[in-house]
């Protein structure tokens, strides 16, 4: 009689068990979506300049994972253009023309996401360091620009090194749940952590990208 009433016991523990797993939702999601944004880019650089934001364009690939509710992971490789202008002067005078630089990267962004809220529209924070791999760079000076005699030289018209980039984004946004579908916009604030210009090359002591922007994406849930 024991034995039978111990074989009772463990069947319903198992099956309480059972029933209790297929409570906890699983909230385990794997999206591939496509990524386009536009920001405002600008160079943090001392000695200050007088500069005005330079409009670039990303657009590429992102892929997204979430094995619970609040906390996520979201990877994006990108074809960013990047750069800034500003307005120079030659003898105490400023020219008309601007001077502009731009650089185009690969750029891989690695960011953990927090969301809030169940439905279907979820108000959610992320931030994460970037990684930028120069592709190619384009440098207008403006006619009639005359370099300063300095020791080390300006940074205008010298190449920059082909060296990876890297700093910290910080953003903040909606995700719109459509079924298997997932639209997500945001605002973008980026910051770099390491100097464009070698340090003691010109006369720049820093120089660090800086831009604010809004990006776009849609993904698709497997």
């Amino acid at each position: 009689m024991n034995y039978h009433l111990l074989l009772l016991f463990l069947l319903l523990a198992a099956g309480l068990r059972a029933q209790v797993t297929d409570t906890i939702p699983d909230y385990r999601r794997f999206q591939l979506g496509v990524t386009f944004g536009m920001m405002e880019h600008e160079l943090d650089v001392t000695p200050a300049v007088r500069q005005e934001p330079l409009t670039g364009s990303s657009y590429g690939l992102a892929l997204r994972y979430f094995d619970n509710r609040i906390v996520g992971f979201q990877a994006e490789l990108s074809y960013v253009q990047a750069g800034w202008r500003e307005r120079l002067d030659t003898s105490g005078v400023l020219l008309e023309e601007l001077y502009e630089r731009q650089t185009s990267y690969a750029e891989l962004l690695i960011l953990t996401q927090l969301s809030i809220g169940q439905g279907v529209v979820q108000p959610m924070l992320q931030a994460g360091p970037y990684f930028s791999f120069p592709l190619a760079e384009k440098e207008r000076l403006p006619p009639g620009y005359e370099a300063p005699a300095t020791n080390p030289p300006v940074y205008y018209g010298q190449p920059f090194p082909f060296r990876i980039n890297y700093g910290g984004v910080v953003a903040a946004g909606l995700n719109i749940e459509a079924g298997p579908f997932t639209i997500q916009g945001q605002g973008r604030y980026l910051i770099g952590f390491s100097d464009l210009v070698r340090t003691g090359n010109t006369t720049a002591s820093t120089s660090r990208r800086a831009g604010l922007g809004w990006q776009a994406n849609l993904f698709f849930t497997f």
